[in-house]
């Protein structure tokens, strides 16, 4: 047995893909529109950098527990005159001034671990050469060899070692449901855009259809008042009819360039592609609205709102994210008290094959040594870990208030684009039939005037009338389509939510309701313009 979900997703999806058609490739079909809104959108582009940006700050949170290599080489020269009491005493033999030379190098390797330890190890051997000295005891070497261990005490230990890299990893996974919202809105405008540039076109139709009529009425006329037939005044009121139709039409084409840019815009094109842009392949939807006994029920609808929308998720990650940097700043409350403890291996040796530590001739110390320190720090007043636990507090509260409302805009906006469906879907019975009735009435108009029962004025009012109920029907139709997105949008079947593997991907094939779906067989008859003309 399916899910509820499952089905109210596929009918969103069925009431999107519904009305597509195959046309010709001159034309822009509503599933090539929504691939390359998804390539090229530039709200896309920049949440993607936006993702990338939070997964590198998040790399940057984890860099503290790295492994830290650390090395340094040293050489030193130093000649230093004896005094004359001491050249004298021949205590150094016929030299009047030392020379001392000190060479070593040191290397060092620690990590801190996610629970708040320190390890480390070091080597460091240093030689000294002193050419006063008999040659057997001229070169002093030392090498020695440390691990260590420092632990947290109080401040820097537990769970809130790592606080600040789970806020960061749970950012940069809210930064990947705030890309889906990002496309689900990119898709909703470019949905929205791609229907009205559809009923720009048809208004400009419309237009281009009133001009012509008006423009043959007037030329009728012209011949019947050459022919002595009407009075010339009839003339006066008609060429004022064709002036307005005209300013409608030219307002008509300016309303289709907008909406062609608008589209281009929202699907990353350059200017040159945007006045290229073909029209649209899908004609608006005009067919009957679903039984209300096979529409999902609101409280379903909200259900499934509130699991799959990618900026409830989102919210939802970055509340826990602040819960964690709050914990974080709350540890910086505590005085920093560490153990700093370990052992050390020691060689002394003298002569050549300085720096050697295992296998060294001569004196040396095999035991090795411990250390143990206790350091304690604590600002008295400690006014920036105060600040930064006010700060994220604060950072908390907001976002816990965001959620409580942003839950309450998913109900409200749920329920209101179902509401808004539904009045559409009505809208359009209601225009189909008056448009109906309107076309009959300028058929009838325009005999009752040729056989003399009504005048002029009555058909320029009517098919006035009539004009109005064709751009009405086809705002409706507009509507409607808008209304169906709207409804995708707000209960968030716009875009797929995550898989089990927690892969998220914006690849048109997995966004079923603009692939696969695309193949759907059964689609309701769209009502055309062109039909009433007829």
């Amino acid at each position: 047995m399916k899910h509820p979900g499952s089905r109210c997703t596929a009918w969103l999806m069925f009431l999107v893909l519904a009305p597509c058609a195959g046309v010709s490739a001159q034309q822009l079909h509503l599933a090539d529109a929504v691939h390359l809104a998804l390539i090229q959108n530039p709200d896309i582009k920049v949440q993607r950098t936006q993702v990338e940006a939070a997964f590198g700050q998040q790399q940057q949170a984890a860099g503290q527990f790295d492994w830290a290599v650390s090395s340094g080489l040293n050489y030193e020269r130093t000649i230093s005159p004896l005094t004359g009491s001491a050249v004298s005493s021949g205590a150094y033999g016929s030299v009047d001034r030392t020379r001392v030379f000190a060479t070593g190098y040191q290397a060092a390797l620690s990590k801190q671990l996610r629970n708040g330890l320190i390890v480390g190890a070091g080597f460091d051997a240093s030689g000294t050469q002193d050419a006063t000295l008999s040659p057997a005891a001229r070169q002093q070497n030392l090498a020695r060899l440390n691990v260590s261990l420092t632990v947290p005490l109080l401040q820097g230990h537990g769970q809130a070692v790592t606080a600040v890299e789970d806020a960061a990893a749970l950012t940069a996974q809210a930064r990947r449901y705030d890309l889906l919202d990002s496309a689900a809105h990119a898709l909703y405008n470019t949905l929205v855009a791609y229907w009205t540039y559809r009923a720009r076109i048809e208004l400009e139709k419309i237009a281009i259809s009133s001009e012509e009529r008006s423009r043959s009425l007037l030329e009728s006329t012209q011949k019947l008042v050459d022919a002595s037939e009407k009075p010339a005044a009839d003339l006066v009121l008609l060429k004022a009819d064709l002036a307005d139709k005209v300013a409608a039409r030219e307002a008509a084409t300016l309303a289709r360039t907008e909406a062609r840019q608008a589209l281009g815009r929202l699907l990353g094109l350059d200017a040159s592609a945007i006045a290229a842009l073909p029209e649209p392949a899908e004609a608006l939807p005009g067919g009957a609205a679903p039984p209300q006994a096979k529409l999902p029920s609101l409280a379903v609808l909200r259900a499934q709102a509130l699991a799959r929308r990618p900026d409830v998720r989102a919210l939802a990650l970055l509340l826990d994210a602040a819960q964690r940097n709050v914990e974080g700043a709350r540890d910086l409350l505590k005085p920093r008290l560490d153990l700093n403890m370990g052992l050390a291996y020691s060689k002394a040796s003298e002569g050549e094959g300085r720096y050697r530590l295992f296998s060294e001739p001569g004196r040396y110390q095999s035991a090795p040594s411990v250390f143990a320190t206790l350091s304690f720090a604590f600002p008295i007043a400690n006014n920036q870990a105060k600040g930064l636990v006010r700060e994220r507090s604060a950072a908390l509260s907001q976002v816990a208030i965001q959620q409580s409302d942003l839950a309450t805009g998913v109900a409200t906006g749920v329920d209101f684009a179902l509401q808004s469906l539904m009045s559409s879907a009505s809208q359009l019975d209601v225009g189909r039939s008056g448009l109906a009735l309107y076309e009959q009435a300028v058929r009838q108009e325009i005999t009752k005037q040729r056989n003399g029962i009504s005048t002029l004025i009555d058909v320029i009012n009517t098919e006035a009338r009539y004009i109005s109920a064709r751009i009405g029907f086809l705002q409706a139709q507009l509507g409607y389509a808008t209304a169906i997105a709207r409804l995708r949008l707000e209960t968030g079947t716009l875009v797929p939510v995550s898989d089990t593997s927690d892969r998220f991907s914006l690849d048109p094939d997995d966004l079923g309701g603009f692939g696969p779906l695309a193949s759907q067989t059964f689609t309701p008859s769209p009502a055309r313009t062109e039909d009433h003309e007829k």
